[in-house]
């Protein structure tokens, strides 16, 4: 499927166009076919390593898994990638190849066939590589990495498991939950009318402080007293949890 037949789809599965309009599109589309679009130039020489991956998700399952005999990072299902700089990009799709519009009396209620919410991308990386991932109306599943996770989750559902470095994540209605472990770094976790549930390792090393606005936060576990700070071992690392309309809970075990 060309790239205006993608945008229009995916303007109409964010409510930016009517499916009458889409619709219409498509059809001006089918009596005007774009002429071909030119070879897109190469955005990174070759040979140029992969020093970080950057990950998009919406309306879609998407699972990423660290695997150490991958240099950077190798998808399966439905997605684009792209490098830029040192940068992979990948991009989760739920638009198949075969996408249109069909309309049902007397509601009018619209299909779109071409988009498939069932679909489901999987990403083998590098487990030291950092991950940049952001979910908008989608689940994300995320295990066994070593270096830094940045999250922002929207409208989303993001699990983070055997985690080993820092954790930066942003959550917006939606839920996070995180098993792993701390010890250096600086990690954050922004949570406004969401929840979000951590297990840190009890042989982590970092301090915990927790604040809550209209909201929860909780620390319990071992060695835990106050439920606002907590530090293990020498307190290397830092994790810091804001909370606004949402809950925080912190366990270590």
């Amino acid at each position: 499927m060309n790239d205006p037949r993608r945008e229009i789809l995916s303007q109409v599965a964010a409510g930016t166009i009517s499916a009458e309009e889409g619709a219409a599109r498509l059809e001006g589309l089918e009596s005007n076919p774009p002429s071909p679009a030119p070879e897109p130039p190469v955005l990174s020489p070759a040979g140029s390593s992969v020093k970080q991956i950057r990950l998009v998700s919406r309306f879609g399952n998407t699972q990423i898994l660290g695997d150490p005999g991958v240099t950077g990072a190798v998808a399966d299902g439905p997605h684009t990638a792209r490098q830029e700089g040192d940068t992979m990009v990948i991009e989760q799709t739920s638009l198949t190849d075969e996408a249109g519009f069909t309309f049902s009396q007397p509601r009018g209620r619209v299909f779109i066939p071409g988009f498939d919410f069932a679909r489901e991308l999987t990403v083998r990386m590098n487990p030291s590589l950092p991950l940049s991932a952001k979910v908008q109306a989608g689940n994300l599943s995320i295990r066994g990495l070593q270096g830094a996770v940045k999250g922002d989750v929207q409208a989303g559902n993001c699990s983070i498991s055997e985690f080993r470095g820092p954790l930066q994540l942003n959550v917006t209605a939606g839920n996070v939950t995180a098993s792993g472990r701390l010890d250096g770094g600086a990690s954050a976790i922004r949570c406004k009318m969401g929840e979000v549930q951590v297990v840190l390792e009890k042989t982590s090393s970092v301090r915990i402080k927790a604040r809550a606005m209209m909201g929860e936060v909780s620390i319990t576990g071992v060695g835990a007293t106050s439920a606002t700070e907590l530090t293990l071992g020498s307190g290397d690392g830092t994790l810091d949890c804001d909370c606004t309309m949402g809950t925080v809970h912190v366990a270590v075990e």
